[in-house]
């Protein structure tokens, strides 16, 4: 395969389009190896590519309401929908580059923030979305928590912060 072609992977049904999935696992045989070998990052590629795209601004508006509930209603410091859009929009370039595992666990903080926890009206937003489509009343729901725990797995293997050896943790316990 030539760098310069990346292959297409399988197609998903988002939205009213069919998106083609891309990825390029050139260079690095030990990272060609993990986008390769591990499910988790062709199925985030999946679940992201059934998300509404920028341009549809209720979505995102609906996806920077959440902010609030980890800031705090008021805290100057909630992130603006600018800010989500860079971050998912770098996210899905590190996502298609597929050059570095530790990018797209940091990447999974970020869904985790913008996507966890109880979100009522992100759900409603993603049922009428997946509705037409054959989703069910809580496809939006199913949406998310899966989209949040493929996150966590890949965070879990990839972030370069679980490297720390057990032993220096949990000194003095041997076999």
């Amino acid at each position: 395969m030539n760098s310069e072609h990346p292959t297409y992977g399988p197609q998903c049904v988002a939205g009213a389009r069919t998106v083609r999935i891309m990825t390029t696992t050139e260079g690095n045989p030990q990272l060609n190896d993990a986008f390769a070998t591990d499910p988790d990052f062709r199925h985030l590629t999946r679940l992201l590519a059934m998300l509404p795209g920028r341009d549809d601004a209720a979505f995102w508006a609906t996806v920077d309401n959440g902010a609030e509930r980890i800031y705090g209603p008021g805290d100057p410091d909630v992130p603006s929908l600018e800010y989500i859009l860079s971050k998912v929009q770098s996210g899905i370039t590190q996502l298609r580059k597929a050059e570095n595992p530790a990018a797209i666990a940091y990447f999974g903080h970020y869904l985790l923030m913008f996507f966890d926890g109880n979100r009522p009206a992100l759900w409603t937003y993603l049922n009428e979305q997946f509705a037409a489509h054959g989703g069910y009343a809580t496809t939006g729901e199913r949406y998310t928590r899966d989209l949040c725990a493929t996150a966590w797995r890949i965070i879990s293997n990839y972030d370069p912060q679980g490297d720390t050896d057990l032993a220096e943790r949990w000194p003095g316990h041997t076999r």
